[in-house]
């Protein structure tokens, strides 16, 4: 298993590092600075603010000036990246790290990562309704977004829609725990490959 810490997943902040590879910085920067000694590699999924927290970035960029910091376009708009990386297929080189982007659905422009360590195959997938494999890898790491229980969501969801709230409307955006399940049964290489679940619902899961 590759070495990683999940820092913060889900709406109040998301950053996990993989190796040497931080992927989103949506927490404070003090949360996240000792796991930055070991990066030279930033990745940002999209530019919502539980994934990119500017004054962090700004000080990621002060103190951390060898980490690379990559993003699809609608990112670009937002903050400053070093690369656009996800409209095209496209693979990027970090030294024996090789990391391919996708698009995925979501209300903004969404990226997600397969990033093969020297051998070694990870999906890193969040705020996406939907997940596909088109490197046809079979993975020996899944992280993967388990949003909502599709049954949970089905029996209290009503009541949140009496107070305001459509969480409905909310879920079309992101990826439940069944179809989580299902892409990582169908992708992984055996039945020890771990699978970790972020950005899990306080409220349907």
């Amino acid at each position: 298993m590759i070495d990683y810490e999940i820092i913060g997943t889900g709406s109040k902040g998301n950053a996990v590092r993989l190796e040497n590879v931080m992927i989103d910085c949506g927490v404070p920067f003090k949360k996240m600075h000792e796991a930055l000694y070991k990066c030279d590699t930033l990745l940002i999924t999209h530019r919502h603010s539980d994934h990119i927290k500017e004054s962090t970035l700004a000080a990621i960029r002060k103190q951390f000036p060898r980490i690379k910091v990559y993003g699809n376009s609608d990112v670009a708009q937002t903050v400053p990246v070093d690369k656009v990386i996800g409209e095209k297929p496209f693979q990027l080189k970090r030294g024996n790290i090789t990391i391919t982007p996708v698009m995925g659905c979501h209300d903004v422009d969404v990226t997600y990562f397969f990033i093969d360590f020297d051998g070694f195959k990870v999906l890193y997938a969040t705020d996406t309704c939907e997940i596909k494999n088109p490197t046809g890898d079979k993975l020996d790491a899944v992280f993967l977004e388990a949003n909502y229980d599709e049954h949970i969501l089905n029996e209290v969801g009503k009541q949140y829609i009496r107070r305001g709230y459509d969480p409905f409307a909310n879920a079309c955006r992101h990826l439940s725990l069944k179809a989580c399940k299902e892409f990582y049964y169908g992708n992984r290489r055996n039945k020890d490959v771990p699978l970790i679940e972020l950005h899990q619902s306080s409220r349907f899961r």
